[in-house]
């Protein structure tokens, strides 16, 4: 086939006879530009990084063709970068593993998951209990100015990554997300060829994030035990680890909610600052 002849002469193109080779050809030539744009540590790997942002682009996983909870200013150069070594990591983690396809993910299973890894010193063993649901749960620092909390989405090989930035180190923020994330899980892993992106600073009218966010919130704190949470009235930090008590979760997410509930972020920071999920996960 001349075109695929001619095109190899200009850029890698994959083992596989069975892609189309004017798409291949586009998704390179995107790659290139995102490269190109990207900033300059990145740009001094693109001969390493440009096959698998190629490959990842070509298979409809770039930040174009994603469901994005997004503000205006969001970078896709830096979204397609990190999205591109999520999935490179999730790759090698399923080739050397041997963990099933993803089946389902039991609610029950789901909503217990902040009680059982309560403690936040044990939140990098999460990956461990997830693996066997088919589910790779893995972390990719956030690259600057990215604007990106996780991601969610199937591969190939019938396994679901869930990614997070931890762009923000609060322990609140880490359960939120990872919640959020696998509320898309239980609820539309049919919908997740193709990946879903959010930034939690931006407000979603969709339908879809509408459903996470509040399976997600409830899953954390139920809705009839919020009602009735004296936190919410007292603004007290013992009746914030007392409630967090009874419920069998950490006072953070309860003071991190009273937080957005009030918009008043200069409250409970003695709580909110108490751990640093970056360091956590970084072993330090």
């Amino acid at each position: 086939m001349q075109i695929l002849s001619t095109l190899e002469e200009d850029f890698p193109c994959p083992p596989s006879t069975s892609v189309e080779p004017r798409k291949y050809y586009d998704a390179f030539l995107k790659a290139e530009a995102i490269l190109a744009a990207a900033p300059r540590k990145y740009r001094e790997t693109a001969d390493a990084r440009l096959p698998e942002l190629t490959s990842f682009i070509y298979r409809g996983g770039d930040a174009a063709s994603a469901l994005y909870r997004k503000r205006d200013d969001a970078s896709e150069v830096l979204i397609n970068l990190w999205l591109s070594s999520v999935r490179r990591t999730a790759g090698w983690y399923v080739a050397v593993n041997s963990i099933p396809a993803f089946k389902g993910l039991d609610g029950a299973m789901y909503a217990d998951l902040p009680k059982r890894f309560k403690d936040p010193e044990s939140l990098p063993k999460i990956g461990q209990y997830l693996a066997p649901y088919g589910i790779v749960f893995l972390w990719e620092e956030s690259i600057p100015l990215m604007k990106l909390d996780g991601a969610v989405f199937s591969l190939p090989s019938g396994h679901i990554v869930v990614a997070l930035s931890l762009r923000y180190s609060r322990l609140d923020h880490f359960w939120f997300t990872l919640m959020h994330e696998l509320a898309h899980v239980v609820l539309h892993a049919d919908q997740l060829d193709k990946p879903i992106l959010d930034d939690f600073d931006a407000e979603s009218d969709s339908l879809i994030e509408k459903q996470a966010d509040r399976l997600g919130s409830d899953s954390l704190i139920p809705r009839n035990e919020w009602r009735s949470c004296p936190a919410r009235y007292t603004k007290s930090a013992d009746d914030i680890v007392s409630f967090a008590e009874r419920l069998c979760i950490p006072a953070q997410c309860v003071a991190g909610r009273l937080q957005r509930e009030l918009k008043r972020y200069d409250l409970f920071s003695e709580i909110i600052n108490q751990y640093n999920v970056r360091e956590i996960f970084s072993g330090n």
